[in-house]
Order: structure tokens, then sequence, then C-alpha cells
């Protein structure tokens, strides 16, 4: 096995996540992310909540990442997230692999894609998640 490649950040609040990552990804990253998402996330099962993750810092990941991480978008749509956005500045590259790993809106479950944050959040209070971010983002090492 080989070390962590990428580092994230979770932070869970009330009904919802707060999620940054940064670098490029390995395996052994995605499956420790995952580990540590679910240990953190384990008691909104059977809720509703929301997911905000900030990819900007984020520069890919390896192939082998993906079935991790799909396994895991799986997971948490099957224990209650129903709203999830992605915030990041326009990349083709970001959105060809985000598009491959992470769930298209379904119809308990809808995901959109922001370039600003402010944007984003007012999303998620239209859909009845009161978001804040201050905190989060001002301990973030960026």
């Amino acid at each position: 096995m080989f070390a962590v490649h990428g580092d994230w950040q979770i932070l869970v609040k009330d009904n919802y996540v707060l999620q940054w990552f940064s670098g490029c990804w390995n395996e052994e990253a995605a499956i420790q992310y995952s580990k540590e998402f679910q240990d953190k996330t384990q008691h909104l099962k059977g809720t509703q909540w929301a997911i905000v993750s900030f990819f900007d810092n984020w520069e890919l990941g390896v192939p082998d990442i993906e079935s991790h991480l799909i396994a895991h978008c799986q997971r948490f749509k099957d224990n209650g997230c129903i709203k999830d956005c992605h915030i990041y500045s326009p990349s083709a590259l970001k959105s060809i692999q985000l598009e491959n790993i992470v769930p298209k809106s379904e119809v308990n479950y809808e995901r959109r894609v922001f370039a600003e944050t402010a944007d984003a959040i007012a999303w998620m209070e239209s859909c009845q998640f009161k978001i804040d971010t201050s905190e989060f983002l001002n301990s973030l090492p960026i």
C-alpha cells in the first residue's frame, strides 16, 4: 500500500456536511477519505441532509479513485443526502472527472455545481438548508 496523496477536511454541522479537497489524489486517499466521511456522518443516517464541497484546490485523481468514490456517493445517497453542491472555478478537467464519479440528480437527490460560494449557499437556503461556511473556510490551510 502507498502513502496517502491528497488532502481533505470534513466538518459535520447540524444537517449538513462541509468538505474541502486539495492535491492530486491516489487510491489510498479515496479509501481513507471515504472511511472518515462515513464515520463522521453516521449519525445523519435516516435524516435528510446536504453536502457542500469545495474543489478549487483539488488537482484531480488517478483512475483508481473512481470505483471507491462511486461507492462512497451511493452510500451517502442511501443514508439520506438529498442536496449536494460542488464549488470550483470552471475547469473542464475537474468537471469531466467529477461527472464520472459523482451521481447525477435523481428523484430524492439533487446535485449542482457553482463557481461562487455565495451562489451555492443561496441555493442551499432555497432548499431549506441554513449553511454557515465562515468558520470552516477560515480554518482551512489555504
